[in-house]
């Protein structure tokens, strides 16, 4: 009772930013699919599961005919959803049930994520500084994005997991700590090998201070046994065997573990037995990395050039240089880069430095170095990964509202009032400055950030093409196989009963590939790929940006021609009503003749 009294506060923060996110979030509430293609693909993933689909087959059969998709999702943070569905569908429906369980579990987790950063700023700073960082996680515009109602994809987990493992390092027990940081990691690579940066950061720190002194070995030793038993645990949980596993260098498969075991395996016989000379830490540590590189090599050589390594070069060309949220932020817009690094990050940057040199009243430096530390590396790795900017703007959090909450004293020390005033408002320019300069700046261009695919409806009253509303005319046609953008892939699949050619996820480069030829290249050519791939309809929306692309580089190919209204004589049009969409049905060899 104590505890909840304690966090009462802590609690009404959160509930107030659910109820504004809900608000914010109504348009994608009120359809029933999440923000983007990635939720809408992880929904009719959970469907699918739901369904009748194995645990274990998590491939998407309706994506790419005939090869079909093999996703690299594991369905471990489809649990808490699937949980919510199935309490709540006999009382709501199933549909709303969905909705309710979308809505429900990214608020959950920002709980969490909440709890977490408060734990994390106790450790440095006072209960106050503690409690208004928590409260701050609301103007990390890059975590909140990650947080809100009907985004199910893994990027909130992973937001959690990096808190979780951060917090672990203040942990005075070094047993305990070491193991719950070793399962986090684990965790966290089961979901998404987004998360190798920091969690190679956080055990390189370890064995740092294992090789600086052989006495700090604790933590690291129960961090590595941890580590390498949770990751074997959960693959098999996600596999079911050895043997079902495909051979990808995009998720945890046998040859990263092999590799884990073997390095992980010289580096436990190292701090065993030569914890008391500097020379056999380094050596033991050197060879700990040549067996594990060596042990990768040997299973799985193509992963040594990334987890991208083997994609289709054609689909690299056109589609995955272009994906903005995987590329470094001197490729973003420089309003996508002022809203995400102009926030937590931007503060905390110009904050850590002082904290570090000025002796600051009751701030525990060897922690604040932990928390520094982490910060740094996350922010590296935002650099050169947009969507990375999240789990820095968290980080960045305690040392924000440690800033803000010195600049709101003093502002409130100004005897004049009129100073006082000004001072104390300027506290919001502190706590989200890229965003209000973006606002400042469209508001005097008139240029607008809202994306008709985000409502359903346009300013001119007319239903906007590619939102779910529209894409459901589809359903007026025969089941069939559509060729379709990259990005309408997914809500197709979620909204209709079709199968579509290619959806924006790298494991389904060939069919992205065939799609790519498809639009680039003359009729003739065209239609022999249409006829390979089964293909009985073309649907989009004017103005598509990948479609753009292709009219660009290819004025001369399908879709260049179409876009010009030269139509070949086997692909006829469909018109629906109240609707902008294009589609064509395609004429098969054998009617055509």
């Amino acid at each position: 009772m104590e505890r909840l009294r304690g966090n009462l506060p802590l609690i009404f923060v959160w509930l107030a930013t659910c109820a504004l996110l809900i608000i914010f979030s109504w348009s994608q509430i009120s359809t029933g699919i999440g923000w983007g293609p990635d939720d809408q693909l992880r929904h009719v993933q959970l469907r699918d599961w739901l369904g009748g689909q194995s645990w274990f087959d998590t491939v998407q059969y309706r994506i790419g005919e005939p090869d079909s998709q093999p996703m690299h999702w594991p369905r471990l943070i489809e649990i808490p959803l699937a949980l919510i569905i199935l309490l709540m569908s006999p009382l709501l429906g199933s549909a709303a049930a969905e909705t309710m369980a979308m809505v429900v579990v990214p608020l959950i987790t920002l709980a969490i994520a909440m709890i977490l950063i408060k734990n994390v700023t106790e450790q440095i700073f006072d209960s106050k500084i503690a409690l208004l960082a928590a409260a701050l996680t609301a103007t990390a515009i890059p975590a909140i994005i990650q947080l809100r109602p009907m985004r199910i994809d893994h990027h909130g987990w992973q937001i959690v997991l990096a808190l979780l493992a951060l917090s672990t390092m203040f942990w005075p027990d070094k047993r305990k700590g070491g193991i719950v940081l070793g399962a986090t990691l684990a965790l966290w690579l089961a979901i998404s090998l987004e998360g190798l940066p920091l969690s190679v950061a956080f055990i390189a720190l370890l064995v740092w201070r294992w090789v600086i002194d052989g006495n700090q070995s604790i933590r690291l030793f129960w961090a590595l046994v941890s580590f390498a038993i949770v990751s074997l645990l959960l693959f098999l949980l996600s596999h079911g065997s050895f043997e079902k596993a495909l051979s990808f260098c995009d998720a945890i498969g046998p040859a990263h573990l092999f590799a884990c075991f073997s390095g992980g395996t010289v580096m436990l016989v190292a701090i065993k037995f030569a914890s008391q000379n500097l020379f056999l830490r380094l050596g033991g540590l050197i060879l700990a990395g040549v067996t594990a590189l060596a042990a990768l090599y040997s299973f799985a050589p193509q992963c040594l050039g990334g987890a991208f390594g083997t994609m289709d070069p054609l689909v690299r060309e056109y589609w995955f240089i272009n994906v903005k949220e995987g590329l470094p932020v001197w490729h973003q817009p420089w309003k996508t880069t002022a809203t995400l690094l102009g926030g937590s990050i931007f503060v905390a940057l110009f904050s850590l430095p002082y904290l570090l040199n000025k002796a600051v009243e009751s701030c525990d430096r060897e922690k604040l170095f932990l928390l520094a530390y982490g910060f740094f590396w996350a922010f590296i790795v935002s650099l050169l990964v947009q969507r990375a900017t999240a789990v820095a703007a968290v980080f960045a959090l305690p040392l924000m509202a440690w800033t803000v909450h010195q600049i709101f004293v003093r502002a409130r020390q100004i005897r004049r009032p009129v100073s006082r005033i000004v001072a104390t408002a300027s506290v919001i320019l502190i706590i989200m400055p890229g965003a209000l300069a973006v606002a400042l700046y469209n508001g005097i261009s008139g240029e607008s950030k809202a994306r008709p695919s985000e409502i359903p409806v346009t300013l001119d009253g007319q239903i906007a093409c590619d939102s779910a509303v529209s894409l459901e005319h589809l359903n007026a046609l025969p089941k069939s196989n559509i060729a379709t953008p990259f990005d309408l892939g997914p809500v197709i699949l979620l909204k209709t009963s079709h199968s579509v050619l290619p959806t924006s996820h790298h494991r389904n480069d060939r069919a992205m590939a065939d799609q790519i030829r498809l639009f680039t290249s003359d009729f003739e050519a065209a239609r022999e790929i249409l006829e390979a791939r089964n293909i009985g309809y073309i649907a989009t929306c004017p103005d598509e940006a990948e479609f753009n692309g292709y009219i660009k580089l290819h004025p001369q190919g399908l879709w260049g021609r179409l876009a010009n209204d030269e139509k070949p004589e086997w692909l006829l049009p469909v018109h629906f009503r109240d609707s902008d969409l294009l589609v064509w049905r395609v004429v098969p060899k054998e009617l055509g003749k």
